[in-house]
């Protein structure tokens, strides 16, 4: 059974790709999930002999790039890169020695360093403006942009899967850097908040028929009088779900969603024919239809789903997800560290549910984040 470990390159870099691969394969995992192209954080790091707190460079990628197959937007390659040393590379050399097969984490759209650079590239609220930690799937030096990426990774190393996070329009809330939303947002709000009107977008839905500008200044409208204007509130909001371009747009964007995945798939495909493409589920139990979009389930190799807050939400999980998935693999995830899981008996029953459940693998998060019992805990139960 497939057991992969998500991995970051800073953590193989300071114990040396030998040391780390040699305790990742003896815990009795079968792969290693690198974070190949990767945003911000601030990571506690209990186990890295060189670094016990980090701050990713955010947005980087974590191999040597091909600059000739990328346009106007150009990838930020990280210092981990460079004087002979290629993460990506370097991990596939090294992962032989000890059995390991090689799993390419790749974020898509959440990319804050490039928002940040080129916001025309970014969704737009209805106020107009950028949410710089998500580029828009309809801009096309977006598309060119992560068609290039995901073929230059799967091209530099043998990867036996590629995992796709955030290859979708993400939501207006994201915990960005001292993030402060001095008012209540409930769930309309936030819907219209996290809706997209930028310049591509409003081109398309034009030769569509839709008259995104009406929508646009209606949605803009219905925010500010939930805001400021009470006794408007409830009126604006209906002047928005009335409009029958409402619901009309929100189709287009998930047909511009739809296409942008599409588009990568086939850019892996052409590059790599014989590398898995693997999408992230729903992460939240309580999320129907297991949170997955039909254009994920048409082009999905395999589907990765977690992090469930008890073993019986791991086998209705699994369950689920099988039904939809046929007889393409399913991975169950654990989230091996606190909240989830407080004590190494935590994540270790969560382990041994998805093994019960008869899932394809599972996935655990993450090696530099998780105590050395932690990763002895899971690997026990894993081997068992």
């Amino acid at each position: 059974m497939h057991a992969g470990l998500f991995t970051y390159a800073w953590d193989l870099d300071a114990e040396g790709y030998d040391n780390a691969l040699g305790s990742i394969s003896s815990a009795g995992f079968t792969a290693v999930n690198l974070a190949s192209a990767y945003h911000a954080g601030k990571f506690l790091l209990p186990h890295n002999p060189r670094h016990r707190l980090y701050f990713p460079e955010d947005g980087a990628i974590y191999f040597s790039p091909d600059s000739s197959r990328y346009g106007r937007i150009q990838p930020r390659v990280s210092s981990l890169v460079g004087r002979g040393r290629d993460p990506l590379r370097d991990l596939d050399r090294e992962r032989r020695k000890h059995g390991l097969e090689l799993v390419a984490w790749t974020v898509c759209l959440h990319n804050s360093w490039l928002g940040e650079r080129f916001p025309d590239c970014c969704i737009h609220t209805a106020f107009g403006d950028p949410l710089i930690h998500s580029l828009s799937p309809a801009h096309p030096d977006v598309r060119e942009y992560i068609q290039a990426l995901v073929r230059d990774i799967v091209s530099a190393a043998d990867v036996t899967g590629i995992q796709l996070e955030s290859p979708e329009y993400m939501g207006f809330e994201h915990g960005y850097h001292h993030e402060v939303i001095g008012v209540p947002l409930d769930d309309s709000q936030r819907l219209l908040l996290s809706i997209s009107f930028s310049e591509h977008e409003i081109q398309r839905a034009e030769r569509e028929g839709i008259d995104p500008e009406r929508l646009r200044h209606q949605v803009a409208d219905a925010l500010d009088a939930g805001w400021n204007r009470p006794d408007d509130a409830s009126s604006a909001l209906d002047a928005v779900m009335s409009n029958p371009d409402f619901e009309a747009y929100g189709a287009l964007l998930t047909t511009i969603e739809a296409e942008f995945v599409s588009g990568i798939c086939d850019a892996i495909h052409d590059a790599s024919p014989d590398t898995e493409i693997r999408f992230f589920a729903g992460m939240a139990a309580s999320e129907e239809n297991t949170g997955v979009p039909e254009h994920f389930i048409e082009h999905a190799g395999g589907m990765l789903t977690g992090y469930m807050p008890s073993d019986d939400a791991v086998r209705d999980r699994a369950a689920k997800l099988k039904s939809i998935m046929g007889d393409r693999p399913v991975y169950g995830m654990v989230r091996a560290i606190s909240p989830d899981a407080d004590h190494p008996d935590q994540a270790a029953s969560r382990v041994r549910a998805w093994k019960e459940s008869e899932v394809d693998g599972i996935d655990v998060y993450n090696y530099g984040f998780m105590t050395r019992p932690m990763i002895d805990a899971v690997g026990n139960a894993l081997k068992s």
